[in-house]
Order: C-alpha cells, then structure tokens, then sequence
C-alpha cells in the first residue's frame, strides 16, 4: 500500500508498535528515534554516534547531509532507549549510531516486520507522521514543528521565524508525553 493512502497511526496504536519493538535493542532505538525525536528514516540510518549527546538533556543533530540539519532535544524514552542499545556496542564516535542500519532500506524493512507483529498498518515513516500529529494535537506553534521536523517550506532558510529557547525541550516533553514509558 502506498506511503499516503495508509491511516495515520493513532497514538494507542504508536504505542503498540514501539512496544512491539523492545525485544530487539537496534530496533527499538531506531523506532524511538523515529517516534520520539522526529527523526526520518534516513536521518535514523545516517546518524553517527558523534551526533548523539546524551547527558540530562540528551540532544541529536539529525539531517546531517540534508537542507533540513538541526539539533534538537531528544524524548527520555529515546534517550533511554539510544543508551541501552549503545551500552551492548563498541564503536568509534564517526560510526553510525544504530550499527547495522547503514541502508536505509534495513529500517523500513524492520519497521515493517514489527508493525505486521503488532497487527499495525504503518510503515517507518507512520512513526513520525505520528509524532507530528502528537504535537499538532498538543498545540505546538506550527513554525516549533517545522523546525523540530526539519519540515522546511521556506525559499531562504535565513526567512525562517527566529524560535524561543527551549522550544525543542518542549516538543521532546510533548513527545514523551504522548508515547513515552
């Protein structure tokens, strides 16, 4: 079924799934990141662990090599997640955050997997079309959401609305609000 003409994943059901994905440590790192940050499936592939500051406020520079690069605050839950996956690695700070997601196909395929497990009509980019509806809902400000999503209508990048301290610190409590553990 194509990307759009599936159902949006309610919140229940983005539950579900990241539930689905606890048994595997890479999997439930990546769909957390996906659900919890944001983060698009190739950004979730093409992190490197240099880009993931985890910490008391736990940040990721994501869309490292797109137009759409930004750094933002990462959900607990993720960070949690990110943390007990890289605590089973040894691994350099240049190699990818989520070894063994080098291809971005990797991803979509053990998404899917997870989903048909879960009972769940989604794809890897359903977690964070999800995400995005979760902070739609809770009434972020539009120019909050395209600037933790990297959703960049803007001709000149510079045009874009200056945004408050913090805002990515709210959007992360707004996530871990709607799917967290």
């Amino acid at each position: 079924m194509p990307l759009l003409d599936r159902p949006a994943l309610s919140v229940d059901e983005a539950r579900m799934l990241l539930a689905e994905t606890r048994q595997d440590p890479l999997l439930h790192a990546a769909a957390s990141l996906m659900l919890l940050a944001g983060a698009r499936p190739q950004e979730a592939a093409e992190a490197t662990i240099a880009d993931y500051e985890p910490g008391t406020e736990p940040r990721i520079w994501l869309g490292q090599r797109w137009v759409t690069q930004r750094q933002v605050c990462v959900a607990p839950a993720a960070a949690r997640a990110l943390d007990e996956y890289l605590a089973t690695q040894d691994a350099d700070p240049e190699e990818p955050l989520l070894l063994g997601l080098q291809r971005v196909n990797t991803v979509h395929d053990l998404v899917r997997r997870a989903c048909v497990h879960a009972g769940v009509d989604a794809g890897a980019h359903s977690l964070r079309r999800a995400a995005i509806a979760a902070a739609w809902e809770d009434g972020a400000p539009a120019s909050h959401i395209e600037a933790y999503f990297g959703i960049n209508k803007a001709v000149d990048p510079k045009a874009l609305t200056s945004l408050p301290d913090g805002y990515d610190t709210a959007m992360a409590r707004t996530l871990e609000a709607a799917f967290g553990a």
